[in-house]
């Protein structure tokens, strides 16, 4: 931790950030243990997918604890790195360069979904296995094609051909719901970054902000910090920084104020990164503007772990909403959707995640040693776990969104 920094906070505000090391620790790992698939190096999205039938490991997942275990001090070794990336590279299509996991295929194709798993694939395998993707990726093939002697190509999705097809297609979007419209845009932004037409929507989604609270979309709840949280994803630099700050920050200690349960852990969640983000956005005048939230801060801090520990499960870990863990996020079958489960969403958001984020918003760095002393332990169980037995039915149950229609929709 930043301790002359974190010395110069108020003193309550100290205590309750101390106090956010509830949410993370062994008993978090035992979970990450119990959902690892010695098979694939991957890992489950929770208890009782790992025990149904014809349900696998998942990339997102994967990233989810690789990450959570970086954070606590534990790197993956050498066997782990070539076991993952033998799992995954596999699944990348030749034709065209995204990752089709072996649970659903290609009926991903033409959603947010194909764009998670093409990112956090590529995650692990360059970041955390220091190998490179058996062919070009999407946003490789945009850049490919613009230095072609067209200028573009096939592989550039007609609605970043142009300035003016892509502020058609911006225009054309629900911004009546700016929490999926930002959340597609957010998994987009990497192929928009590829195209040259960033700088085009950050002006734009700036242009549609809402001049009150600092937001997007009418009224002021947890849904529309969800929506800032995606959408901040264009208010990164100084060259981009975040319109309106002073009433993003405003509305945030509003929403914590108001009494509304957040009974998800992303509403939790959600408003940190907003904030941290926003902070990044502005370079220097953060350390004026962070301020402002310190009168409020201590009970924004509690407010938020007592919301966490309302997520705590039996089985070590959080789930995603008070009523348990999720079956379907984004449409697609992920597990069972217990009332007495964890699920990953839920354990890393109100955990590691949220305790991290707590900090950064406050100009501070949590402890990252928490799991060290475990981490040759954990690996060394995982490299020894027996195969996975499944012991419960999953039935006929579609794997895609179409066939049923009630399904979470994951705010981050």
């Amino acid at each position: 931790m930043e301790n002359d920094n974190f010395n110069a906070l108020p003193k309550k505000l100290q205590e309750a950030l101390k106090r956010s090391d509830v949410l993370v620790g062994k008993q978090t790992l035992e979970y990450y243990y119990n959902l690892y698939d010695p098979r694939t190096g991957g890992f489950y999205y929770s208890i009782s997918s790992r025990d149904m039938e014809k349900m696998t490991p998942f990339a997102e997942g994967t990233y989810f604890v690789l990450n959570a275990l970086r954070d606590g001090g534990i790197t993956p070794p050498d066997w782990y790195k070539e076991k993952v990336s033998a799992w995954l590279l596999p699944h990348q299509d030749e034709g065209d360069g995204y990752f089709y996991e072996e649970l659903w295929g290609k009926i991903t194709q033409g959603t947010r979904r194909i764009n998670r798993d093409l990112t956090y694939s590529t995650i692990i395998i360059k970041s955390y296995c220091g190998k490179q993707p058996l062919y070009p990726t999407p946003e490789e093939r945009i850049k490919m094609a613009e230095k072609s002697a067209d200028g573009k190509g096939s592989a550039t999705p007609e609605f970043l051909s142009s300035k003016e097809k892509f502020l058609e297609h911006l225009k054309g979007l629900n911004w009546n719901a700016p929490y999926g419209t930002g959340s597609t845009l957010a998994t987009q932004a990497s192929l928009i970054k590829a195209a040259g037409l960033f700088d085009v929507a950050a002006d734009f989604i700036a242009s549609i902000q809402n001049p009150k609270t600092g937001l997007w979309g009418e009224g002021l709840g947890w849904e529309n910090t969800n929506a800032a949280m995606k959408l901040a994803t264009y208010f990164q630099d100084t060259d981009h920084p975040y319109p309106r700050i002073e009433k993003l920050i405003e509305s945030v200690q509003k929403i914590f104020e108001s009494g509304v349960d957040p009974n998800l852990a992303t509403h939790i969640w959600n408003p940190f990164v907003a904030l941290t983000c926003a902070f990044v956005s502005v370079g220097e005048r953060a350390d004026e503007l962070r301020p402002l939230l310190y009168e409020k801060g201590a009970d924004i801090v509690n407010f938020a772990i007592d919301a966490a520990e309302k997520l705590r499960k039996p089985d070590g870990g959080f789930s995603s909403f008070q009523a348990g863990s999720i079956a379907r996020q984004q449409g697609y079958l992920f597990g069972a959707g217990l009332p007495y489960e964890s699920d990953l969403d839920g354990t890393v958001i109100a955990g590691q995640l949220l305790r991290a984020q707590m900090h950064r918003v406050f100009g501070v760095t949590a402890d990252h040693t928490y799991l060290s002393e475990y981490g040759d332990d954990f690996w060394e169980r995982c490299k020894n776990k027996p195969p996975i037995v499944k012991t419960m039915p999953r039935g006929n149950e579609a794997l895609n969104p179409q066939a049923s229609p009630k399904y979470y929709e994951p705010q981050w």
